[in-house]
């Protein structure tokens, strides 16, 4: 069966490569991590500056 191709610009791939290793790492830390992960850590290892809310 041949497989079929895609073609995207190189800096669109880069950003699919590295949101790919960004939730790897990410599912690897929720993983480990035994208690509360926070707004601050979900931005860190995705990428995003979490919005900080009062409480």
């Amino acid at each position: 069966m041949e497989e079929k191709m895609i073609t995207i610009p190189v800096e669109e791939y880069k950003k699919l490569l590295e949101a790919s290793v960004r939730i790897s790492a990410f599912a690897d830390f929720v993983n480990r991590n035994k208690s509360y992960v926070s707004s601050e850590d979900c931005g860190k290892y995705l990428g995003f500056e979490a919005v900080k809310t009062e409480d």
